[in-house]
């Protein structure tokens, strides 16, 4: 389970760039939607106005998602976590608590086969109850 290294979606890196996350990352989705990755010496904020290649925001920073959890956490009081169910010794699915810090309202995601895919649900949603 290591998230670290999971590059969020484009969806996600859209929702990221419209909550004005602007974090110097390594990876960015192009015009095309193709992600690209440059070396570590080229590291920049690609959700910079200056990398648009027009007026529609179509470049979007790339981050992993452990970098858009802390993100969230810190900058827009988000906590997300991702817990797995269980019953009666035996574990199940991947699922995401939502939890805004400034009021303790706990929302959660649906089930998911891997922690992955939990956590990025529980970062887009997260995203759009700003």
């Amino acid at each position: 389970m290591n998230c670290e290294l999971k590059i969020a979606s484009r969806e996600t890196a859209r929702w990221l760039r419209k909550r004005r996350f602007n974090e110097p990352v390594t990876s960015y989705y192009d015009v095309d939607g193709t992600l690209k990755t440059v070396g570590e010496d080229e590291v920049t904020s690609w959700n910079n106005p200056s990398h648009d290649k027009d007026a529609r925001h179509q470049v979007y920073a790339a981050p992993t998602l452990a970098l858009a959890q802390t993100w969230l956490r810190e900058k827009k009081r988000f906590d997300v976590l991702v817990d797995r169910e269980s019953f009666f010794g035996t574990v199940g699915k991947y699922y995401a608590k939502i939890i805004r810090l400034k009021d303790g309202a706990v929302t959660q995601t649906g089930k998911y086969r891997t922690f992955e895919k939990a956590l990025e649900s529980g970062i887009v949603k997260a995203l759009r109850t700003m």
